[in-house]
């Protein structure tokens, strides 16, 4: 397994599409939370508040005491769907490539050869994580010394949760898009059914439990919603971002994690069972 692990490593870090993957998310993190807020506020801090929103309310979210959970606010609709592509790419192209077989005849067994991909997989999302992160708390130091707001910086227990929590969050995503990868034996197939679920089904049954609760304990069961949870735990007020789509609190921080770290055990063991059973060419 360890040889394997090495090996998927060497070849996750030579490819690609995951430093355009985890470039591009760090830049779309930035812009849409830190960038764009910043400049809506330049636009509306000398009007009242009204339609267009309250200034103070809109520029604190982006300063240091809020970077955490402003950054893990962005992953229900943007940043899960970033990893799932992610986790898509480092599996699928495998079957594009025509590759499954050269590894495998190499000695590795089946389950061998998926865990060495997921857990290289689980270190190329540790390392976009940091990196959002990272990129996220610069922006937010550098809004609050450009408005002369002072910087109140979350301790080291709540950035060590944050980075938990956005790490969980992604595996998840990512190891959905291996599992489709793996089902669906590509890249693009596997894309294109989990954007269509993390962006239109998961929206539209958080749409509807406001009408159906009955469908409430099935929107305990998504990611998007679950990530809104952990946010908002995140959140010094505690209550959720509803002004960023996607973000809604269904659960406590514990339940989310739960369902979430449910998503990378249930995603990796189908994954292994498919491999096993079927022809991998």
């Amino acid at each position: 397994m360890n040889g394997v692990f090495r090996a998927e490593l060497l070849a996750t870090r030579k490819r690609p599409g995951v430093w355009v993957v985890g470039g591009a998310w760090a830049g779309l993190a930035v812009a849409f939370g830190m960038v764009v807020p910043y400049i809506v506020w330049l636009a509306i801090r000398n009007r009242p508040v009204g339609s267009a929103g309250d200034p103070e309310q809109l520029i604190g979210g982006v300063l240091p005491d809020k970077f955490l959970s402003g950054t893990v606010d962005l992953y229900p609709m943007f940043g899960s769907a970033l990893m799932l592509i992610l986790g898509a790419v480092l599996v699928g192209g495998e079957y594009r490539w025509g590759t499954w077989g050269t590894l495998l005849v190499q000695g590795p067994g089946r389950n061998s050869a998926v865990l060495g991909k997921a857990m290289a997989a689980a270190v190329a999302v540790l390392c976009v994580t940091v990196l959002v992160l990272a990129a996220s708390a610069g922006a937010s130091g550098l809004v609050a010394a450009l408005t002369g707001r002072p910087a109140h910086w979350p301790d080291a227990a709540t950035l060590l949760g944050g980075t938990g929590a956005v790490w969980l969050i992604s595996m998840a995503a990512a190891s959905l898009g291996i599992f489709l990868s793996i089902l669906l034996r590509g890249t693009g197939a596997a894309i294109g059914v989990g954007l269509l679920w993390l962006l239109a089904l998961e929206n539209l049954v958080s749409g509807l439990a406001g009408t159906f609760p009955s469908l409430k304990w099935v929107q305990r069961l998504l990611i998007g919603p679950s990530a809104g949870s952990l946010a908002t735990a995140l959140d010094p007020s505690g209550k959720p971002n509803t002004s960023i789509p996607g973000v809604v609190s269904v659960s406590g921080p514990l339940s989310a994690s739960l369902v979430l770290a449910a998503y990378v055990v249930v995603c990796l063991g189908l994954s292994c069972l498919l491999v096993n059973r079927r022809d991998v060419t």
